[in-house]
């Protein structure tokens, strides 16, 4: 995504319409293309079983009409009909009456079982040993001979088959049969010799009424068991396109199998028709909302263009530029917002160059004054020669500290090493207990290391000024201060105690409340422990929020406090203005 930190905020947003709306909108109409696809092939093969099954049956009656037919023929349910095939077994042509009377009980018993398949159209022949016909459908003279063609076409009847149909076609040689036959031997039950054939033949055109669906696509083919055709509907495609949609139905009764081929590719083509036009009509109203989209987006964005317009004539140095507020959105208020933040801006401009020009007054007379800290110096050092002299040690060495003092607080902004500002400590206490008259025991042990690491002057001296102001207000008897320093997972521990009056342990709390910066309203109202206060909080802005001053009581009295200080090595302390320092 790092590209499209390279955009504005405008671009970012048409790219992210794009991406939210353009995608998704790709993804599913890819989706819906497959399964619509999927489904309308499913449907379709599941609609040509159903108009297979229907076919199946219909073709199923007929073949129970011919099943009937022969077997009331070939059986001797009738005794006039088996004479009557006794007397024309071996005749060929009317000789006298008898022979045409019998013939006509075939005929009327035939024209009877023909009302049952008159639908189908059947033809129906009954042929004698000699290969006459004795009974026809009239199209044929009776006792005419039987085509050299039929006699080729039924020479593969077994003879021997008296109890079921065969089955064969007839017509000319290609894959569609004028008509498919059924025979049936008719032997006589008394010498089991042949007395004639049955011949129903079923013409193409019954065929090709059933498979007519209206659809010129779909191909249909009635086969044999062994795939002998029957009859054949429609283009015949298979072998132009092995993508076909095949179903099949089985006619039980003979074995036949019934199949409809459709070419996926119609499938295809009727999809796609619909597709086109679905994807032409949303693709209009996507491009509709697209454009609008964008207007929306240039919209939105035009005043984000205009406040960042403004930041820029207001860094050029146009400091009077304002944003005009309209309306009551969030660029409303952030527009008020900024404007309000740019007179802000515009008072602390103010305010800082008042202070540097303050600033610089300041500078100006602290050059002034820089010489008054020596002559103060040089005035000392005068009276501390004339007292030694005078033989006034007391009085001095009390001038001697002083100095020492003094050229610690006018060096203030130089950082001092622990030892030496141990030893400013000493000066400090020496003075303090000649001003309060105290014998105050001052004592510091600086553990390994401890001695030449760097820390800001005068950082301890509020401490020990408090312990000396508060803790020994009541001035007991031997009144101690003791400082101990070591160095523990690179960090300094400053432990400065005294054996003082103390504090209660509320008092004690509400101390180090205020210490970490968490100040109650009761607090603030009293203006006690100011000098600890700002030692920790100049620990924090120097040293980060890992530095801290916490108060302790002590349990044989008196108070202990410990500053912790960060150090990058045993030299120097990690001295820096923390982000975090107010916490």
């Amino acid at each position: 995504m790092e590209w499209l930190r390279r955009f504005s905020f405008h671009r970012k947003l048409q790219v992210s319409f794009l991406i939210l709306i353009l995608f998704p909108f790709i993804a599913v109409t890819f989706w819906s293309y497959s399964s619509v696809k999927q489904n309308v092939s499913d449907k379709l093969v599941r609609s040509n079983e159903e108009t297979l099954t229907v076919i199946a049956n219909q073709i199923g009656k007929t073949i129970d009409s011919i099943s009937f037919a022969s077997v009331y023929f070939s059986q001797t349910y009738n005794p006039d009909i088996l004479e009557s095939f006794r007397h024309l077994k071996d005749a060929e042509s009317f000789t006298n009456f008898a022979s045409y009377d019998y013939y006509s009980r075939l005929k009327s018993m035939a024209d009877i079982l023909s009302v049952q398949s008159a639908d189908a159209n059947l033809k129906m022949m009954i042929v004698n040993k000699q290969n006459r016909i004795i009974m026809g459908d009239g199209s044929v003279p009776v006792f005419s001979e039987l085509s050299e063609q039929f006699l080729r076409e039924s020479g593969k009847l077994d003879e021997n088959e008296t109890t079921t149909l065969q089955w064969f076609p007839s017509g000319e040689a290609h894959s569609d049969p004028d008509y498919y036959y059924a025979a049936r031997i008719i032997i006589d039950p008394r010498n089991h010799e042949k007395v004639a054939t049955l011949f129903i033949g079923i013409p193409k055109s019954y065929f090709h009424s059933l498979l007519e669906t209206g659809n010129p696509d779909i191909f249909f083919l009635l086969s044999t068991r062994s795939g002998e055709t029957i009859a054949v509907k429609g283009k015949n495609e298979t072998t132009a396109s092995g993508d076909m949609l095949v179903s099949r139905v089985s006619i039980p009764k003979t074995g036949w199998v019934l199949s409809g081929n459709v070419p996926r590719g119609f499938i295809d083509n009727q999809i796609n028709r619909e597709f086109v036009v679905t994807i032409s009509v949303v693709g209009l109203f996507f491009l509709a909302f697209l454009i609008l989209s964008m207007l929306w987006a240039g919209h939105i964005n035009r005043p984000i263009s205009l406040l960042r317009a403004s930041v820029k004539q207001y860094v050029g140095g146009k400091r009077d530029i304002r944003i005009p507020v309209k309306g009551k959105d969030e660029v409303a208020v952030l527009s008020s917002a900024f404007n309000q933040m740019l007179d802000d801006i515009n008072g602390l401009l103010h305010q800082v160059e008042s202070e540097q020009e303050e600033k610089r007054l300041l500078e100006l007379q602290a050059l002034a004054a820089q010489i008054r800290p020596h002559f103060l110096l040089n005035t000392l050092n005068s009276i501390k020669v004339s007292l030694l002299l005078a033989g006034d040690e007391p009085h001095g060495t009390m001038v001697d500290a002083l100095m020492k003092l003094l050229r610690a607080y006018v060096h203030v902004d130089q950082p001092l090493k622990l030892a030496e500002e141990c030893k400013v400590l000493g000066s400090y206490v020496q003075v303090m207990q000649i001003r309060n008259r105290l014998s105050i025991d001052f004592h510091y042990e600086l553990g390994e290391g401890t001695e030449s690491i760097e820390l800001p002057r005068l950082l301890l001296q509020p401490i020990v000024e408090n312990a000396i102001y508060h803790g020994f207000s009541s001035r007991p008897e031997n009144p101690r201060i003791e400082l101990r320093a070591a160095l523990h997972n690179h960090k300094l521990e400053i432990v400065i105690s005294d054996n003082g009056r103390g504090m209660a342990e509320e008092a004690v709390a509400r101390l180090n409340r205020r210490l970490s910066g968490m100040e109650d309203e009761l607090s603030r109202q009293h203006d006690k422990g100011v000098g600890l206060i700002n030692t920790a909080r100049r620990l924090q802005v120097l040293f980060g929020y890992q530095a801290r001053l916490t108060a302790e009581a002590c349990e044989g009295g008196g108070m202990s406090f410990s500053l912790l200080i960060p150090i990058a090595s045993s030299k120097e302390a990690v001295i820096h203005d923390d982000n975090n320092a107010d916490r």
